[in-house]
């Protein structure tokens, strides 16, 4: 999860606007975070970044390698590793730190002389996850038009899929659809010149954080036969704050919204429900 994750983080770090005192100016460098807790899954998807200056021509923020890192649990100190490259992640590689519903966590960072910390609490996962049948039919001939979630055509149990959770509209989800075949067979379609799906290299899609309760799978939602696994993540609320704040009118010159002291970005941790099935010729 973290590559996708941690593009979701970029667009909506860099959507968000910033203030007249801004804090990405030259003579004003912060540590950003991006950091993300799974329920049940070691813990290596914290990044330290530095901000760049305006009117930078890097593409990149530069990574941070050489800070002391740190989670606290229950006043329990358990020090990260930096990842290996020179990627600006850390990882925990002891076997001892469990990430579990209901946990409060601390990240602690010491950088250069100064302290960024940031809280979260890994939330339950969502209630009650359903899907309507367990495979997802597919003709010998078919002409899907561009793959996506965009057909939200219920025409019976086996032509599409719908997946539901138990409502709450106090919170946020999104939904991770993945083909989850080492060597998957694409979908052949009637398009001429395409043959298959395999161009479109789709094994994995990412829906943005939404308050519905239901997904929809339709034949164009998948580029390949076999095995899928959807995940749906309850979002925390400080990720959902950065979320919403992405629509923030460009003449609003405000500071992204961030749960990090001492520094910009995001803690947050996340919990999921996992259902699977199969996508079968018909």
């Amino acid at each position: 999860m973290k590559n996708y994750l941690s593009l979701l983080l970029v667009i909506l770090f860099f959507a968000a606007g910033c203030s007249t005192k801004n804090p990405l100016e030259a003579n004003a460098e912060k540590l950003v975070v991006r950091g993300y807790l799974y329920a049940h899954e070691p813990v290596q998807d914290i990044q330290l970044t530095s901000t760049l200056p305006l009117g930078s021509e890097a593409t990149a923020a530069p990574p941070v390698n050489d800070a002391s890192v740190s989670l606290w649990k229950n006043g329990v100190q358990y020090r990260l590793t930096p990842s290996a490259g020179d990627s600006g992640y850390y990882h925990y590689s002891g076997s001892d730190l469990n990430v579990e519903s209901g946990d409060c966590f601390k990240l602690q960072v010491d950088y250069e002389g100064e302290v960024t910390i940031a809280e979260t609490v890994v939330p339950n996962p969502p209630e009650s996850l359903k899907i309507s049948a367990s495979h997802l039919l597919i003709p010998a001939t078919f002409s899907p038009g561009i793959p996506g979630n965009f057909d939200q055509t219920k025409d019976d149990s086996t032509r599409s899929l719908t997946v539901t959770w138990k409502e709450n509209l106090s919170s946020l989800f999104y939904v991770v659809l993945e083909n989850m075949e080492a060597n998957p067979t694409a979908i052949s379609t009637n398009f001429p010149g395409f043959g298959d799906w395999a161009g479109f290299g789709l094994r994995a899609m990412v829906m943005p954080p939404s308050s519905a309760n239901e997904y929809h799978i339709a034949r164009n939602s998948v580029s390949y036969y076999g095995h899928y696994a959807v995940l749906v993540y309850r979002v925390n609320q400080e990720y959902a704050d950065l979320y919403m704040s992405r629509t923030q009118d460009s003449r609003d010159l405000n500071e992204p919204l961030t749960n990090i002291q001492n520094g910009l970005g995001v803690f947050s941790a996340f919990c999921s429900a996992r259902i699977e099935f199969e996508v079968v010729e018909e």
